[in-house]
Parts: C-alpha cells; structure tokens; sequence
C-alpha cells in the first residue's frame, strides 16, 4: 500500500514538473501563427478587420509580448501566452496565442 501511494505521488510531481517546465513556442513561431490570423480572420471579426491592402508585414508594425496567464492554476504551473499586436490603418489588433501550442485563445483591439 505505502509503495503504490509513493508511486502515484511520484507520477504527480512528475506531472506537475511537466506542466511547469513545458516548452514554449518562440517568438517567429508566435508570429507566423498570428500572421496566418490577420490574413485569415475568424468569420465575426471580417467586417471589421481588413488587411486586403496590408502587402508586407514588417518588424516595425509588430509587436510580440510574452505574459504570464491570469487564474491561479494557471500562476501555479507558470503557464504563459503571447499577445501579437499589429499597427495597421490606426487600429490595433492583437492576437492573444496560447504560448505552447500557437491555437488562438482571443482577440482585442479595434472594437473593444
């Protein structure tokens, strides 16, 4: 009994440590799947988001934050996010990425 208790107690930090230490996508990769978002957005943000005249996307129109997420979960495990912000027209919007897998967890900006 006391050796399958250790064990599973052993399985949860190992776990724990995992979700801890996991790896983080880099800076290009948060912005090329931010990119694939500002030329594809979702179907309720195309009315008012428009880059059919945005020809190159340059460093000096991008701005790319790593933040830590709000919850205590997610504070106790040290779990992060990137914000992707585009300058473009006078609107700003930004491209919050979860910073593990790239999938889009929101957006804010022009209408917000």
């Amino acid at each position: 009994m006391n050796r399958v208790l250790v064990g599973l107690a052993l399985i949860m930090i190992m776990t724990f440590l995992f979700q801890y230490q996991a790896p983080i996508i880099s800076t290009e990769e948060a912005v090329i799947n931010a990119e694939k978002h500002f030329e594809n957005p979702p179907v309720e943000w195309k009315k008012s988001l428009s880059f059919s005249d945005l020809n190159e996307i340059t460093p000096e129109i991008i701005s790319v934050n790593l933040n830590q997420k709000q919850g205590f979960w997610n504070e106790l495990t040290n779990k992060q996010q990137w914000e992707v912000q585009l300058e473009h027209n006078g609107t700003s919007p930004t491209f919050v990425l979860d910073a593990y897998t790239g999938k889009i967890i929101d957006i804010y900006g022009p209408l917000n």
